[in-house]
């Protein structure tokens, strides 16, 4: 592994980006860290090396910030080893309920905002022939969820778009995989179920869904993402890691 290089993290001010941000750090590479939060972003920094972290403040559905943003990675002459794509949101409604300003504002930052940051770094990795693009799906990529369209069908066109990303990038020495975690104990699915009348009933409820019986921390996400940003993850193309305890491996019902 490349250890002078760089390593761009989309939703590094909180949660899954925030943990990946700090394991890449730690691996000893220097992280652009992008956020739509300022304050999120100078969280992460200080529990970063100052001298390998640089926070960009920007939102994802816009190209042009995108574009910027990767253009300062160019700047600094250091091999693009990987990027993170974790920025992501979610809302619940029914479809018959749900606002078009909702729909767009999930849909674009769950699949337009992976896009943009895909059509960027794949810039950069063309030019060196080689880099690693991860993109955070969930298991709602791969199964449905009452009152989760928008997020659902996000979710599901991520891996669609990795898996062509896939295809029409791997014979060039770039490598596409997706990680699909099930609930994760963030500030995101907090602020999810803070609608809810039995906060604690939900997540009890979703829990009894999980093999393993708990929901993943953070920086268990961002491990499995640092593997497929590894050279341990080589001949690892277009595939969709389920990180779930085993919730979307078919119907759970307990032996005991």
């Amino acid at each position: 592994m490349d250890k002078q290089s760089v390593v761009v993290v989309t939703g590094a001010g909180s949660g899954i980006g925030q943990a990946t941000a700090i394991a890449f750090s730690k691996q000893g590479h220097f992280v652009v860290g992008l956020d739509l939060s300022e304050a999120g972003l100078q969280k992460t920094k200080s529990l970063i090396a100052a001298d390998r972290f640089h926070a960009v403040d920007l939102d994802v559905r816009d190209e042009v910030q995108v574009a910027e943003a990767f253009k300062y990675v160019r700047s600094t002459g250091l091999n693009l080893h990987a990027v993170a794509a974790c920025a992501g949101v979610a809302k619940t409604s029914a479809v018959h309920e749900q606002s078009e300003e909702d729909w767009d504002f999930i849909v674009d930052i769950n699949l337009k905002g992976v896009w943009l940051t895909a059509k960027s770094a794949m810039t950069i990795f063309l030019k060196q022939g080689k880099g690693s693009f991860i993109a955070v799906g969930s298991d709602a990529s791969v199964r449905g969820a009452s009152g989760y369209a928008a997020y659902c069908a996000s979710k599901h066109g991520v891996l669609g778009l990795v898996r062509c990303l896939a295809l029409d990038y791997g014979p060039l020495g770039i490598r596409s995989n997706a990680v699909c975690p099930g609930f994760v104990l963030t500030p995101k699915m907090d602020a999810l179920l803070s609608d809810s009348s039995d906060p604690e009933a939900e997540m009890k409820s979703y829990a009894k869904e999980v093999p393993l019986g708990r929901f993943a921390q953070p920086d268990e996400v961002a491990k499995v993402i640092l593997h497929l940003a590894s050279d341990d993850a080589s001949y690892t193309n277009g595939a969709i890691y389920s990180l779930d305890g085993g919730a979307t491996a078919g119907h759970f019902s307990p032996l005991v």
